[in-house]
C-alpha cells in the first residue's frame, strides 16, 4: 500500500496474494470494509483501477493493479500489508528495463510456491506500479536460476517485446557471466563446446551428452587467487539451463558452492558464486548498441582482488 498526495484518496497496491481476485472481496480484505460497504463504494463511482473508474464489483483484479478509493485511509481502516522488496534499477528507458536480480529469489512465480513469496518480476513490477500510479507493461525476456545473481531484462512496452526476443534468439545479446570457480585453470582463454541434456537420474539437473542440445560457453580467467580459487568471465554462445555451471563442471572447475555440480567446497558458500555481470544488447528503438552492467554482490566481490576494476567495468576484451 501507497498514500497518495491527496489525502482524502487511499492507494492500495494488488499483490501477489490477491491475484485473480474480484474487487469487492479485495476491498473488504486489505480495509475494515465489509463486503457490502466495498460494494457500495464501487457502485458510487468511488474506486479507481490503475486510472480508470470502475462501477463493476466484481471486477478480477490482477498483480500491480493500482486501486485508488475516493477516501481517506482513517475512514477505510486499512489493513497493514507486508513491506515491499525495492528492486535495484540499472537501466529503464521506458522502452527496455534492466534490473538487478538477487540471489536466492524466483525470476518468476511457480505453480508450486506460495503465493505470499514475490518473485523477481512481480518485486519490479509492483514497485514500478507504485511509481506511476498505475499498473504498467512489464515482460521478462529472459530468466536467472534462483541463486543467480545479476542483470535480469525486461520489456518496457509491447512493441518493443518482439524487438528484444528476435535480438536474443539471434543471439545478438552478450550475456557474461562472473564466476568464483575451484581450481586454478592451466589455460587463460578456452571455449567449452559440448552439448547439454536433462539427467534423468536426478530432479532438475542436467549434464553435458552426446545426444543434448548445442551448448557453447567462452571462458575467460579474470585473477587466480589463493586458497586454490579463480575469478572467470563466461560469454554465453547458447542459452541452456544451467549452462554455465554444466561446462564449468564438466572441465573440473565447478562453481564454488554448486552442490548440484560437484563442488568439492559445497560449504564455503551459501550458492553458486555465479552472477550476470552484464548485458549488451541492440537498442530496440535506435538499434544504437547498449551495455548494462550489474555489480557483483558482497558474497562474490569479496573474492575479487583490491582495487580491481569487474566491479565496474565487466567487459569482454581481445
Amino acid at each position: 500500500m501507497s498514500e497518495t498526495a491527496n489525502p482524502g484518496i487511499t492507494r492500495l497496491l494488488v499483490t501477489p496474494r490477491w491475484e485473480g481476485e474480484r474487487l469487492d472481496l479485495f476491498l473488504a480484505g486489505t480495509t475494515e470494509l465489509s463486503r457490502r460497504g466495498a460494494r457500495r463504494l464501487v457502485a458510487d463511482g468511488l474506486v479507481r483501477r490503475n486510472a480508470e473508474a470502475l462501477r463493476v464489483q466484481s471486477r478480477i483484479l490482477e498483480t500491480g493493479d493500482i486501486i485508488d478509493v475516493l477516501r481517506s485511509r482513517e475512514e477505510l481502516g486499512c489493513l497493514r500489508e507486508p513491506a515491499l522488496e525495492t528492486p535495484t534499477i540499472l537501466h529503464d528507458d521506458r522502452w527496455l528495463l534492466v534490473a538487478a536480480k538477487p540471489a536466492g529469489v524466483l525470476s518468476q512465480p511457480t505453480d508450486r510456491g506460495p503465493r505470499e513469496e514475490s518473485s523477481f518480476d512481480q518485486q519490479v513490477l509492483l514497485a514500478l506500479a507504485l511509481s506511476e500510479g498505475r499498473r504498467p507493461f512489464l515482460r521478462m525476456v529472459h530468466r536467472l536460476d534462483r541463486m543467480t545473481s545479476g542483470a535480469v531484462l525486461f520489456a518496457r512496452r509491447a512493441n518493443t517485446l518482439p524487438a528484444l526476443s528476435r535480438a536474443w534468439t539471434d543471439g545478438r545479446v552478450e550475456r557474461l557471466y562472473l564466476a568464483v570457480v575451484e581450481g586454478r585453470p592451466s589455460f587463460d582463454a578456452t571455449e567449452i563446446d559440448l552439448p547439454i541434456a536433462r539427467d534423468y537420474g536426478h530432479t532438475w539437473r542436467f549434464h553435458t551428452a552426446p545426444g543434448g542440445k548445442p551448448a557453447r560457453t567462452e571462458v575467460r580467467v579474470s585473477a587466480r587467487l589463493e586458497e586454490n580459487l579463480t575469478v572467470v568471465f563466461c560469454r554465453l554462445i547458447t542459452g541452456r539451463t544451467h549452462q554455465v555451471r554444466i561446462h564449468l563442471a564438466s572441465i573440473g572447475h565447478p562453481v564454488l558452492g554448486d552442490r548440484l555440480y560437484g563442488s568439492r567446497r559445497p560449504g564455503d558458500a551459501g550458492r553458486p558464486l555465479l552472477h550476470a555481470a552484464s548485458l549488451a544488447l541492440p537498442h530496440p528503438a535506435s538499434g544504437d548498441p547498449l551495455r548494462v552492467i550489474c555489480p557483483p554482490p558482497e558474497d562474490i566481490r569479496q573474492y575479487l582482488p583490491e582495487g580491481s576494476d569487474l566491479i565496474a567495468t565487466p567487459k569482454w576484451t581481445g
